[in-house]
């Protein structure tokens, strides 16, 4: 069984004379097509009239059904289409008047005494006082229509039509009809078809402004939004294109990335759930940047399935992706550099080594002919022994802590951070540089405050950097001194200070200072210092150098401390 079209349901109820005022509001053109067909088969038929008003794309589709339907050409004659940009516009502007000109043009069959039908779709510009114009245009519609006995169907684009308008509309139409349903209006009231007084022209004038006002935020938005999304493409286009990996993602859950990305972390989908690597570093990211706001470069190293390690410097920034919070974290690859640092710590751990053989050799002599001669006299005399027995065991403690601090010397150096005391740290320095200062007639005093100051590092990589620094302070003090060495608690830091006597760097050069391969000796490689500065920037910290000729040189090491061991 056919089913129903709602405007016929109106028509069919609608008392003969009384006339029909019919708001349409359609979204779907195929029922919107189907509603007029059937209003106008309905009309033919009763041999009434029919006005319709519509696009000509929408025209044709009306013929071509009716023609479906077996009406044919001759059944037109009561058949009256309008183009309804010529109806209703005048230079694309609404034009109030036109509802004189449509009641012209159906004079000539009111005359003849005809029934009469009309359907326009109503054309709603985006222009000043839309609403004003629509609002007398169907006043003077609807006391036509209350004269005359008309049906009339006003059918209004639901999708470009905006809320406000079709709730003032439904006050002038008597009926109100959707693509599938329809009611009597619940807003209709002849008292609205008056023509509006000044007060209510002011108040569609206020609807009307507060709409402008509200279109144009949309608008803007809209306009931000393609922007964002343009940008994002750019991004996304730019990011594809590094020749680094590249990742956005929003807490474990990764957004994009690029290709290089995909084939450097073996990753085959945007599901990191089985690639533990990534999935580390992302958790300790947020961990640490939970307590601290500092974006800055940090290195990380990610270990991979088949047993592969490499090392990465990690940018990270926070940005807005698809209008939520993501974080963008580059990484670039600095294996290579670690392994070349690694080479660099160890060649000069060698330099260093020979440089001391000399005088641990005769730190070790010293003792060892102590207790040979001790040894000597316990064979041959009666006396009591437990003096020599003093004697030797600290000579043998001497010989066991130097052993140590050369062998810790020689130790390999790894990434394995833990928290260290730096004041013991030093101290075990001291103890290690002290037979060859005293070669050369140096004093080293070590001053601290507190005999327990905490950082996070690798224990072998910070003593490297105080027995570069210090042996270069004694290489320059020819005629002997102190080196002092202060260590000062900051509030979130722990500052080392290396003060020598020695003969001071001039001013044009000590911005050379910690450059590779840059040296003021004549047997020096430049590497020492540069690994100094290498080892401390890893550990977020900094090196500053002050200096005067013939004074000496102040070398002041920042480190971030610890609260708690």
């Amino acid at each position: 069984m056919q089913e129903i079209q709602p405007i016929t349901k109106i028509t069919n109820h609608t008392k003969q004379d009384t006339g029909a005022h019919i708001l349409y509001i359609f979204n779907e053109i195929n029922k919107y097509i189907g509603n007029a067909v059937s209003f106008i088969m309905e009309g033919l038929v009763k041999n009434e009239v029919v006005l319709f008003v519509d696009s000509e794309r929408s025209i044709a589709k009306v013929k071509d059904e009716l023609n479906s339907k077996g009406f044919q050409t001759h059944h037109f004659q009561h058949l009256i289409f309008a183009d309804s940009s010529q109806t209703y516009l005048v230079e694309d502007q609404f034009d109030v008047n036109r509802a004189g000109m449509l009641i012209e043009m159906l004079q000539p069959y009111f005359d003849e005494n005809y029934k009469i039908r009309t359907w326009g779709q109503v054309l709603v510009p985006q222009h000043e006082y839309i609403l004003e114009r629509l609002r007398t245009f169907e006043c003077h519609s609807d006391h036509f229509i209350g004269q005359t006995g008309l049906i009339s169907v006003c059918a209004y684009n639901g999708l470009t039509t905006p809320a406000y308008i079709q709730n003032e509309l439904m006050k002038t139409h008597n009926y109100f009809m959707t693509d599938s349903e329809y009611s009597l209006s619940p807003l209709y009231n002849r008292d609205h078809i008056k023509f509006p007084s000044g007060e209510e022209l002011e108040r569609l004038r206020r609807l009307e402004k507060q709409n402008k006002e509200l279109q144009d935020q949309n608008d803007h938005l809209t306009l931000e939004n393609k922007l964002i999304a343009q940008n994002e493409q750019k991004v996304r286009t730019i990011i594809d294109h590094m020749p680094i990996p590249v990742i956005i993602r929003r807490d474990a859950d990764i957004l994009f990335l690029n290709g290089v990305a995909q084939k450097k972390f073996s990753i085959g989908n945007r599901n990191i759930a089985e690639e533990n690597h990534l999935h580390q570093f992302f958790e300790k990211y947020d961990s640490e940047s939970a307590v601290s706001d500092d974006k800055k470069v940090h290195q990380h190293q990610l270990s991979f399935k088949n047993g592969k390690k490499t090392y990465y410097l990690v940018k990270s920034i926070d940005m807005i992706y698809e209008g939520e919070a993501a974080i963008l974290h580059s990484f670039v690859d600095i294996t290579h550099e670690k392994e070349t640092e690694k080479r660099f710590i160890r060649s000069e751990k060698l330099n260093i080594a020979g440089e001391l053989a000399a005088g641990i050799a005769h730190e070790l002599r010293n003792p060892l002919t102590a207790i040979k001669g001790f040894f000597s006299m316990l064979k041959t005399t009666n006396e009591r022994k437990e003096m020599y027995y003093t004697i030797i065991e600290d000579e043998l403690s001497r010989i066991e802590q130097i052993s140590s601090e050369l062998l810790t010397l020689a130790k390999p150096h790894s990434d394995n951070r833990k928290i260290h005391n730096i004041v013991q740290l030093i101290h075990e320095v001291v103890i290690l540089l002290t037979p060859q200062a005293n070669m050369d007639n140096i004093e080293i005093i070590l001053q601290s405050n507190s005999k327990e100051l905490y950082i996070n590092c690798e224990d072998t990589k910070i003593k490297q950097v105080f027995i570069n620094l210090i042996k270069n302070a004694m290489d320059a003090m020819n005629d002997g001194g102190n080196i002092t060495l202060k260590i000062n608690e900051m509030k979130e830091h722990i500052q080392v200070l290396v003060i020598d006597q020695g003969s001071g760097i001039p001013q044009e050069i000590l911005n050379k200072i910690g450059e590779p391969f840059y040296t003021t000796k004549e047997k020096g490689t430049g590497i020492g210092l540069m690994v100094c500065f290498q080892i401390i920037e890893s550990h977020d910290g900094t090196i500053q150098v002050d200096s005067t000729v013939d004074v000496g040189t102040t070398f002041t090491i920042t480190l971030p401390a610890l609260r708690e061991a």
